[in-house]
């Protein structure tokens, strides 16, 4: 019985390698943003330690907790020091404390499924099972294009934030040496331009993680496309190899009956008597020609192969009739009218009749006469 090969995906192992790549870093990245986003949801329920002294070099931290992360909740003094927000306030961002504790929930489903799938394509892509394979880079594509796109909304809206921050610190004099009074707490301006491009950045993954998962992305995709439109049978499910010993999944198709020109030669009975000679004036027909090969391969697929085996050795021995002996034609006149004859020439014709004894029931071939 024929069994198909293990079905196999070609160029495995670039596949591989980038797949370990993919969810290895999937893994970690996801981990990361787990972490961050739960500090995040923690912070606006004001469960965290910020500050409890305010001063130049705890402005950006303090800052940075109020603008995006405070929630409506009351802190003690001791975990993070009031000031003077007027200044501030003057700045409106994209996204308020509550918008984006929103965000960071989605965030965080978002990346926990990003570490789930990222396990199943390290588990499940297997060089003997395309379907797995496709259905894990698929899965994992999904939520990469996911996790993606909400890293650029969230870099652009950090961004514009940051530009808001930058075009009202404008407005105030930090020269003390200029004429026109120096506000201390429109540092707090510069705090939140930093606080804004340090979340963009945070969002873009450092630029350089965000650019390799998006690479690891498309790689994967068009191998994965490349591996769902192979058919081409070579090393893939699709069309199974024959390498089966089976002649009846490796054969050739039979083709028995074919077209060949048969010569028809004029002679007479002298030239005929010349075994030597053969006549210029041929002419052609067509007729049929059998395939020497497929008798052959007929014979070998028989019942009694093992038996009739040594008469099929050599198609020369299909001669079906005797060569024409000269010394037994009557001899006529040269000047008779040459008469046309019929010489059928087959490279391959059929086998000629078996005459032999059937066996005998003991399997030894006797003579009829006994």
């Amino acid at each position: 019985m024929y069994s198909p090969p293990a079905p196999s995906i070609k160029h495995f192992g670039s596949l591989r390698t980038a797949v370990l790549w993919a969810g290895i870093l999937g893994v970690i990245q996801a981990c990361i943003w787990i972490g961050l986003t739960i500090t995040a949801i923690c912070a606006y329920s004001c469960v965290l330690y910020i500050t409890d002294y305010l001063t130049y070099g705890s402005m950006v931290k303090a800052v940075f907790f109020y603008v995006y992360f405070k929630g409506g909740c009351k802190m003690s003094p001791n975990d993070f020091q009031q000031f003077d927000y007027t200044i501030l306030d003057t700045v409106e961002t994209v996204f308020d404390s509550n918008q984006l504790l929103i965000w960071n929930c989605v965030y965080l489903g978002v990346a926990v499924c990003w570490l789930i799938v990222s396990i199943v394509l390290l588990a499940f892509v297997r060089k003997d099972n395309t379907k797995s394979t496709l259905i894990a880079i698929y899965t994992w594509a999904f939520f990469v294009v996911a996790i993606c796109s909400m890293d650029v909304a969230s870099g652009v809206i950090f961004g514009v934030d940051y530009g808001r921050f930058n075009e009202e610190a404008l407005k105030y004099n930090a020269n003390t040496l200029n004429a026109g009074e120096v506000m201390p707490m429109a540092a707090t301006l510069i705090a939140g331009a930093v606080s804004a491009i340090s979340m963009m950045i945070i969002s873009f993954k450092g630029f350089v993680m965000w650019l390799i998962n998006v690479g690891l992305l498309i790689y994967l995709l068009v191998r994965a496309t490349r591996i769902a439109t192979d058919k081409d049978g070579a090393d893939t499910l699709y069309n199974p190899r024959k390498d089966s010993n089976d002649i009846l999944t490796t054969r050739t198709p039979i083709r028995a009956y074919e077209e060949e020109k048969v010569e028809i030669q004029a002679y007479n009975n002298a030239a005929y008597s010349n075994a030597a000679y053969v006549p210029d004036n041929r002419s052609t027909a067509e007729t049929i020609e059998v395939n020497e090969d497929a008798i052959i391969r007929a014979a070998h697929m028989s019942m009694d192969s093992n038996l009739m085996d040594r008469r099929f050795r050599d198609i020369n021995a299909f001669q079906q009739y005797p060569a024409p002996n000269p010394q037994a034609r009557p001899q006529r006149q040269a000047a008779q009218t040459p008469v046309q004859e019929t010489i059928v020439v087959a490279t391959a014709g059929f086998p000629m009749p078996d005459y032999s004894p059937a066996p005998s029931p003991n399997g030894i071939l006797r003579h009829p006469q006994y």
